[in-house]
């Protein structure tokens, strides 16, 4: 078994994902890296926000909720498998 256990290691790259989603069929989508949460702008047609990277509490806390979510449409999941983070996160924003 590789390191990456069942689960293909893939790098954490808006152009990888825009491989796999046209391998899946999505035609006409793309994923943009964004840096910061300020600029709602990137916002407006998002079908979705994957974070990739673990947000530690040692990070500021400057952020602050955004006006425009609404809470009962907001779904999280968990990794609980190792390497599966952005596969899983790309499926689940296509399939929703």
């Amino acid at each position: 078994m590789s390191v990456a256990g069942n689960w293909c290691l893939i790098e954490s790259d808006p152009g990888v994902f825009n491989e796999l989603m046209a391998g899946f069929g999505a035609d006409g989508l793309e994923c943009i890296e964004v840096y910061n949460t300020q600029n709602t702008e990137f916002f407006k047609d998002a079908l979705g926000l994957i974070f990739l990277f673990q947000w530690g509490n040692d990070q500021k806390k400057e952020s602050k909720p955004l006006d425009f979510v609404d809470d009962n449409s907001i779904f999280f999941a968990k990794q609980v498998i190792n390497n599966a983070c952005a596969t899983q996160a790309l499926i689940n924003v296509l399939f929703n």
